[in-house]
């Protein structure tokens, strides 16, 4: 009908709010934030390393923990082409059944531009990808917290393990390595005197 498009933005409106809603609720589990601290490591992480800078925990935390390719931007950005699409004439209001048919197979598309609008505003800056972009980075400041040099440590060796071709693999494993709780080896050591014992 005509007002198929105000339906599809309510309805839009709604799936941001309930999505909205409950990152909110989730970021004040003390589990979840400590989460979002490792995310905010992520992002620094990789700012530092496509500014070419060397990664270490005390260049990675100079640098933002907001980035436009992040996963919180993908979703919004899929809310937003998900309303403009499904507010086009050839998805109807009048048939349930036949909607549901139709964005159906339109969910593929719809995730498809939405992906490639993130690989796009992570290289260019200009109005489009601003006003496209700005949902999602403002959810980022719930998403994202300043994480930690630990928590900094821990993100660039998961770069640097991920990323083989670029990295020495010695070089991660020296870094677990050194990491390893001192206590593991201990119970190790008691696990092999008690064995002795039972000889």
């Amino acid at each position: 009908g005509t007002l198929g498009w105000a339906k599809t933005l309510c309805e839009g409106i709604i799936r941001i709010g309930i999505f909205v809603c409950y990152i909110l609720l989730v970021s004040l589990m003390p589990d979840i934030r400590r989460t979002f601290e490792y995310h905010g490591a992520e992002h620094k992480t990789i700012a530092c390393y496509e500014a070419g800078v060397p990664l270490t925990p005390e260049n990675a935390k100079n640098y933002t923990r907001f980035h436009a390719r992040c996963g919180t931007s993908f979703i919004f950005v899929m809310l937003i082409l998900s309303v403009l699409i499904f507010s086009l004439p050839f998805v109807p209001w009048d048939n349930i059944w036949l909607r549901y048919a139709i964005k159906l197979p339109l969910m593929p598309i719809i995730c498809g531009l939405g992906f490639e609008f993130i690989a796009y505003a992570g290289k260019h800056d200009n109005i489009l990808t601003k006003v496209l972009s700005a949902p999602g980075l403002w959810m980022q400041r719930v998403t994202t917290r300043e994480p930690d040099e630990k928590q900094l440590e821990i993100a660039i060796t998961a770069l640097k393990a991920s990323m083989p071709d670029e990295f020495d693999r010695s070089e991660v494993d020296a870094i677990v390595a050194a990491s390893k709780p001192e206590s593991d080896d201990e119970d190790d050591d008691d696990g092999e005197d008690d064995e002795e014992n039972d000889d």
